[in-house]
């Protein structure tokens, strides 16, 4: 009986060395968990096993069970406002926060006065949620229509605020901390700000009561988002993980891999797309599956520069995946006011095209520089590495079930995300026991692995989201300040004006300002700043909101590949121990297809908005045409290594069918250069390099 095999992940580390990162989503334990004495261990065994310790783990354990169940009470029922149950939402995750940031090991006097003010900003926000519990309906009627509002409200408003702050700092690093610092000292000295900036300036209990007890700011849409379609997709991917399904994935991309004469490199691209999309940062996504693709790349004959490389695009590339797309589409829905289904249709072929580049980059790469796994390799691997078809249906049901009931409600009932994932949620949670009753011998032993697991994936879903939500509570505030400014509609005016109005220079400007504003960023927090600063100036010269919106968002996601900063990179060169630059020089080049897919999608815009037999002809034309741009940036042919003047064929073959305006016109050059690389290929006529050597 094949044997379940599982990974339970560790909670999250804060990489400060890093700058301004993610937590970490997790590590990959490829060892078997099939006893208890495997798992975490929740409840003291005696007596003696009782510690202060032992208690924090008891209430994050309890703490993830309860809001897992509240949430899902909430998307059944919903039986109040959403920012009412966004402020329980922010309480329950700030808790969770400061709770796994207490640090029973402290080393020096500055972790020991950390866990001080973590402990005393617990206490904190526990009593704040509660107080804005309790008022909140005297908030809503009298604060927010009436302005009648007391000291004590503002009091409470100024130090969820200045939790907020502290909890983004702490997680993400300094930068998002300073931005929203940053948003509020804007809003107060407005009137000493030059040209664009200038302002009529807010005195401090504006700024406060504006963002906080007018339910705005802090308790925005962004937090009213991320508390209802976020959550559930984070609290489902954290159950996934503690039922193995991480283990799951990169075992399939080895399957996947192992078929192919490329691969070893294609495995990292399989784990990043399926892993990258529910994680909602390139770089967590890099240090989770980087840390298994990038040595299994490095000892299957790739170079260090170009394991990292690989697998920071495609780490970044999960981001653009649909249905949840590092979290950034539900955002994107809400922002829009278009259906969610609507954003999944509109992401579907970008994210497919982006694939097919990385698809073939990665294939021709390998036949370029000898990454090919050769028959005898691929009969090296252990059977136990493998997946056979009946082990793939069975071990797989409790996410492949899940998935399929998610697509369906989404895509065909078109129900909103949270109604969605709580019943992917309800049926992941029985498959995964039915799953491990049958490879597993039906005993009380398997249900309580099985109950183990459970409530190791809540903390692990309520860890991983309460960072998050203390980012967009923060981000809340900035879009509130730059709103109520008018700095927004001001910059997007100005960009169309120095642009002379002129559409392709407006979009070379809001391509660069998305990479800037992106720069540091997780993916939801990069989207929202360029979605409010940039996207509108494209919207006002007639393109489509969706297409502009992904146009933005493509490039702050891309700006974590973009150096200097270029996060993904910073990653995973530290996994990889190779030069950040030559990453970072191997990076761009090799994406550099991911940086052009933006400009393919707003040229074509039946790309995103579908329509019937042209947006089929469009898709397979631009794939074609991104086997043209890949060979040129690769600089193969699968024949030979190519020359500048080679290279440079093939990328104007590729962006003609790319940019040129007539259908008749791309679908004639794709045949050409189809027929030409068949041609090439087969070696029935000499490719461009013998042509020009026997000349």
């Amino acid at each position: 009986m094949v044997r379940l095999r599982t990974s339970i992940i560790s909670t999250w580390r804060i990489e400060q060395d890093m700058g301004a990162q993610g937590p970490d989503q997790g590590h990959v334990d490829d060892g078997s968990v099939n006893d208890l004495d495997d798992l975490p261990e929740i409840i003291p065994r005696s007596a003696d096993d009782l510690s202060l310790e032992r208690l924090v783990r008891i209430a994050l354990y309890t703490l993830g069970v309860v809001t897992v169940i509240w949430h899902l009470y909430y998307a059944s029922s919903g039986r109040m406002p959403r920012s009412q149950h966004a402020n329980i939402h922010l309480g329950l995750m700030l808790t969770a926060f400061y709770l796994a940031a207490l640090n029973f090991s402290p080393d020096d006097i500055r972790e020991r006065l950390d866990n001080v003010v973590s402990a005393g900003l617990l206490v904190t926000i526990v009593a704040c949620t509660a107080y804005v519990h309790i008022h909140y309906w005297r908030w809503l009627r009298q604060a927010r229509e009436q302005y009648i509002y007391t000291n004590v409200d503002l009091l409470v408003g100024a130090v969820i605020m200045v939790i907020t702050i502290h909890a983004t700092w702490k997680a993400y690093g300094k930068l998002l901390g300073l931005v929203t610092v940053a948003a509020i000292g804007y809003g107060y000295f407005g009137p000493m700000f030059p040209g664009i900036l200038n302002h009529g300036g807010f005195d401090l209990e504006t700024i406060i009561y504006s963002n906080s007890v007018a339910l705005n700011g802090v308790y925005g849409f962004l937090l009213g988002v991320g508390a209802t379609w976020v959550v559930i997709f984070i609290l489902f991917a954290g159950i996934i993980e503690s039922y193995g399904g991480m283990d799951y994935v990169i075992k399939l991309g080895r399957t996947i891999g192992s078929r192919i004469s490329s691969g070893i490199p294609q495995v990292a691209v399989v784990s990043s797309m399926l892993m990258g999309s529910i994680t909602g940062s390139s770089a967590a996504n890099v240090a989770t599956t980087g840390s298994f693709t990038i040595p299994l790349m490095q000892d299957n004959k790739i170079e260090d520069k170009y394991a990292a490389s690989i697998e920071s695009i495609a780490s970044t590339g999960g981001q653009i995946l649909p249905p949840v797309m590092g979290s950034a589409a539900f955002l994107m829905a809400d922002i829009i006011g278009v259906a969610f289904a609507d954003i999944i249709v509109a992401a579907l072929l970008p994210a497919l095209l982006f694939y097919v580049g990385m698809a073939f980059i990665v294939h021709l790469s390998a036949h370029r520089y000898g990454w090919l796994m050769d028959e005898d390799e691929f009969d090296a691997i252990p059977e136990e590495e493998r997946m056979g078809v009946l082990e793939t249906l069975i071990s797989t049901a409790p996410y492949t079930i899940p998935l399929v009931i998610l697509i369906y409600t989404l895509v065909a009932l078109r129900w909103d995300p949270m109604t969605a994932g709580m019943w992917a949620i309800l049926s992941l949670i029985p498959a995964a026991l039915v799953r491990d009753l049958i490879l597993d011998r039906p005993s009380t032993h398997t249900v309580k692995i099985w109950g183990r697991r459970t409530i190791e994936g809540c903390k692990i879903g309520v860890v991983n989201m309460a960072p998050l939500t203390a980012v967009l509570a923060s981000l809340g505030i900035v879009i509130q300040i730059i709103t109520q400014t008018g700095f927004a509609l001001d910059f997007s005016l100005r960009m169309v004006s120095i642009a002379g109005g002129v559409f392709i220079a407006v979009l070379f400007l809001a391509m660069v300002a998305s990479i800037l504003f992106g720069l540091g960023m997780p993916t939801p927090a990069a989207y929202v700043v360029v979605a409010v600063l940039t996207a509108p100036g494209l919207i006002q010269l007639g393109v489509g909101e969706i297409t502009a919106h992904m146009f933005v968002f493509y490039f702050a996601l891309l700006s974590t590949i973009t150096p200097p900063v270029a996060l993904s990179c910073a990653v995973a060169c530290g996994i990889a121990g190779a030069s950040f630059w030559d990453v970072c020089k191997e990076t761009v080049r090799l994406g550099l297809f991911a940086f052009l897919i933006p400009w393919v999608f707003i040229i074509n815009e039946p790309l995103i908005y579908w329509e019937g037999t042209t947006t089929a002809l469009l898709f397979v034309t631009t794939s074609v045409g991104m086997l043209a741009v890949v060979i040129a940036l690769v600089g193969y042919d699968l024949q030979a290594k190519l020359n500048a003047i080679s290279r440079g064929l093939y990328m104007v073959v590729g962006l003609g069918i790319w940019f040129v305006p007539n259908m008749a016109a791309k679908i004639g050059l794709s045949v050409f250069l189809v027929v030409w690389v068949i041609a090439v290929f087969s070696e029935t006529i000499p490719s461009i390099e013998q042509f020009m050597a026997s000349r």
